[in-house]
């Protein structure tokens, strides 16, 4: 008999199953083949369709601030307000990429108000329930955006804000207390509306003085001589003349706690941000001179076409033995000049167009030295440690404080006041 060590015959047999096993591989990678290039297509169509409801959060975002802009008299929440009761919150349908054709992609946006239950989780505020579904009252909106590409849709829903606070009267002061000494008759503070040339608005007056409560309202009364009460003007609290006593109120729409919030949300996109210490005290002459010929010069403290954010950050002086900020000579500027922890000393000649906020502690401000000094706007003092803050006005200096609606929303409406926030995929 032949023995089975004899391997004649194999050589078919295994051949076959090598063929047949090479066979279902080039099966699996030709299948394989076929199907890459339809998974690459899904997930580039995927990618671009998301790209374009991108674009469609930027686009509206960009119409919601241009919006605001183009009224001097209007606000983020008129604007938003409008757009909610057109066509239902739509913003775009179907629009294409500007400057594309649709065969690159399309996007379409609706918004809507945050008055929903569990917005707050999206937002980070508190849920509007005041203003309901048609009416913006938090300057906050969320935006939904649906991007189409080659018949791929997804969706991105982003929150747009507006960093704001409210100003009830020409000056403010709604602390734990502000003494406040006036000296003299040559000075006005006005709360009606008017504009940076002087003539008169058209939007609705506020308080020539608005005061955190009744305390203060008649510490603030009774600094001032019967005279001198005829320089305080605005809207009335009672029926009867909108000056004196009248126009000098407690509201409780602006507190310390609002204030704080703007200065921590607007400081980090200053355009300048300045230290003082007890040492080294911020003197300032002559601000705005260099404007006209470079707007990036730091001597430059912003234009009406070109408003800046400057921060200036004081040092605690339980002594008050210095100014954080000293300004004299002929100074303009336009924005939102904030002072933090520390007093204020404006001499000479001053303009300023927009908002001044003196907040922190041992803050306070002064005018005097003689000259004209007007801020059109609108002026804060806010003292968050003791009562012990000073609002003083001097006799040599002609110091107006005008509630300037124009002024005020001049500078609302600074891109850097408005946020794209808690982006999502759907």
């Amino acid at each position: 008999m032949r023995p089975f060590k004899d391997q004649c015959g194999v050589a078919l047999p295994l051949a076959m199953f090598l063929l047949v096993g090479l066979t279902g591989l080039l099966v699996v990678f030709v299948s394989m083949a076929g199907t890459d290039p339809a998974v690459s297509a899904n997930l580039n169509d995927t990618t671009r369709s998301r790209y374009a409801a991108d674009a469609g959060i930027e686009w509206a975002f960009d119409q919601l601030v241009q919006q605001t802009a183009l009224d001097p008299m209007s606000n983020f929440k008129a604007v938003v307000t409008a757009v909610l009761n057109n066509n239902g919150g739509v913003m775009a349908t179907n629009m294409t990429l500007p400057g594309l054709t649709p065969t690159f992609g399309t996007f379409s946006v609706t918004a809507r108000n945050d008055n929903l239950v569990n917005d707050d989780q999206i937002t980070g505020q508190p849920v509007d329930l005041l203003g309901g579904s048609n009416t913006d009252t938090n300057d906050v909106v969320i935006l939904t955006a649906t991007g189409t590409f080659n018949g791929v849709t997804r969706q991105i829903q982003q929150v747009v804000m507006h960093v704001d606070m409210n100003i009830p009267g020409g000056l403010n002061l709604p602390g734990l207390g502000t003494n406040t000494a006036f000296s003299g008759n040559a000075f006005t503070i006005n709360g009606n509306d008017t504009n940076v040339d002087d003539t008169a608005g058209t939007c609705a007056p506020v308080w020539g003085i608005g005061v955190g409560d009744a305390g203060m309202e008649a510490a603030v009364q009774s600094s001032l001589s019967n005279q001198q009460k005829d320089n305080v003007t605005g809207k009335p609290q009672s029926a009867g003349p909108g000056f004196g006593d009248n126009t000098i109120t407690p509201d409780a729409t602006l507190t310390p706690a609002q204030i704080a919030k703007f200065v921590n949300a607007v400081k980090p996109y200053a355009d300048m941000s300045l230290q003082a210490t007890g040492s080294s005290q911020l003197d300032y002459q002559n601000v705005g001179d260099t404007c006209s010929t470079n707007l990036g010069d730091p001597n430059c403290w912003g234009t009406r076409s070109n408003p800046k954010i400057v921060y200036v950050k004081g040092s605690l002086d339980p002594g008050q033995a210095f100014y954080a900020l000293r300004m004299s000579g002929n100074s303009t500027g336009a924005g939102i000049l904030i002072v933090e922890d520390g007093d204020v000393s404006i001499t000479g000649n001053f303009r300023w167009e927009g908002l001044v906020v003196v907040t922190g502690q041992y803050s306070g401000l002064w005018y005097g030295g003689g000259g004209n000094q007007t801020i059109y706007g609108g002026v804060v003092v806010n003292e968050t440690a003791l009562a012990n803050s000073e609002v003083e006005v001097d006799s040599m200096g002609n110091a107006k404080v005008l509630y300037s609606c124009q002024a005020v929303n001049n500078v609302r409406n600074m891109r850097r006041l408005f946020r794209l926030a808690s982006w999502r995929e759907l």
